[in-house]
């Protein structure tokens, strides 16, 4: 990607962050990065687009892209932040469903170096839970930040833009099967 197409993302992002009202956000660098993910991040100043990707897109096919994210931002940030900043503190938060238990009698006294090898391997567990019981809900800002986006009547539309990076993922990928699902959420 040349300077020039990395200054009208900039310009596009700034333009959308005074658009949407999102706040703390003044990116002044694009920066190209290895993601799970095929959407752009937003920092505080920077904008990182996922390796894939980079070159790949337009400035005008990056713009829905961009917006998607920060309507999801604002999204958890306005509405639904204890439910966010929760998620990785869930594996800790399920001890305190242990101590009851324990001092009801219900879970046996241990000694203290299996009890905490206990805690530990507790805690492990639950991280693959925390991602199974919070995945609808960050499946759900998604799809709404999308369909928000699709609102705002951006050129092109999300779903053109999705439907490019479609192409353009190998086939099989897991993030070609998340953008799938998110362009079977429009139908």
């Amino acid at each position: 990607m040349n300077p020039q197409e990395e200054q009208a993302i900039i310009q596009v992002t700034q333009e959308l962050i005074s658009r949407l009202e999102a706040r703390d956000l003044n990116p002044k660098i694009v920066i190209a990065r290895e993601a799970r993910s095929l959407d752009p991040q937003i920092s505080k100043d920077r904008v990182f687009l996922p390796f894939t990707l980079y070159d790949k897109l337009t400035p005008d096919e990056w713009r829905p892209l961009i917006a998607s994210k920060l309507i999801y931002y604002r999204n958890i940030t306005k509405k639904n932040m204890l439910v966010a900043l929760s998620y990785p503190l869930f594996p800790f938060l399920t001890i305190l469903l242990l101590a009851p238990l324990s001092i009801l009698g219900i879970v046996p006294i241990l000694s203290e170096t299996v009890a905490s090898g206990l805690i530990l391997l507790w805690v492990l567990a639950m991280y693959p839970v925390s991602k199974v019981v919070y995945a609808p809900f960050f499946q759900r800002l998604q799809q709404t930040a999308d369909k928000q986006t699709l609102e705002l009547s951006l050129s092109p539309t999300l779903e053109y833009a999705l439907r490019k990076i479609e192409l353009l993922t190998p086939h099989g990928s897991r993030g070609k099967k998340a953008v799938e699902k998110r362009i079977r959420s429009f139908v």
